[in-house]
């Protein structure tokens, strides 16, 4: 983990106004970088840590392997990187709790640093590698939500045709009263 303070010294902010982070992994690496726009009012205290997970594709119970605690305040970069070793491990930065063993049906670690932001974490060597999600091009993806919504349209229509119809049929005919 290496900080790097930059920028302005007051004055201070709420972290999440001023807080940014993105996110790399490649084969040997997981990095998370966060950035602090201006300084903490309050400093937060968070910590790197690896839960190594049983494997054979099970995710629980997760033992904690390593942590690294840091404190955050000052403007500036602050990079984290998790080497991946080859084994299950799960890679997070936190605030709160870090329990020395975590499951779903157990206790919980604290909030993720950026909670709701699953790229701020990932799972390394339980599924194999992460797959590769292609990147489709903005232009094409304009003419299919153009085809989208002109499906819809049709069956919009033709659904009102057939309720129509169906109506119709069942109306009771002037020569039925006679």
């Amino acid at each position: 983990m290496v900080q790097t303070p930059s920028g302005p010294t007051a004055p201070c902010s709420a972290f999440p106004l001023v807080a940014r982070n993105s996110s790399s992994s490649d084969s040997a690496t997981f990095r998370l970088r966060i950035t602090l726009l201006a300084p903490l009012c309050a400093p937060i205290t968070a910590s790197a840590v690896i839960y190594a997970m049983p494997g054979n594709g099970a995710a629980w119970p997760q033992q904690l392997q390593e942590k690294v605690s840091f404190t955050l305040q000052a403007a500036g970069v602050t990079e984290v990187t998790f080497t991946k070793v080859g084994t299950p491990v799960q890679f997070d930065v936190l605030t709160g709790a870090t329990p020395q063993q975590i499951a779903p049906w157990l206790q919980w670690h604290g909030p993720l640093l950026f909670p709701f932001d699953t790229a701020t974490s990932q799972q390394s060597g339980i599924y194999g590698p992460p797959p590769v999600v292609p990147e489709v091009p903005l232009p094409l993806l304009l003419p299919l939500s153009a085809v989208v919504a002109a499906a819809g349209v049709f069956w919009l229509q033709s659904s009102r045709k057939r309720s129509y119809l169906l109506r119709s049929a069942n109306a009771p005919s002037v020569n039925s009263f006679g």
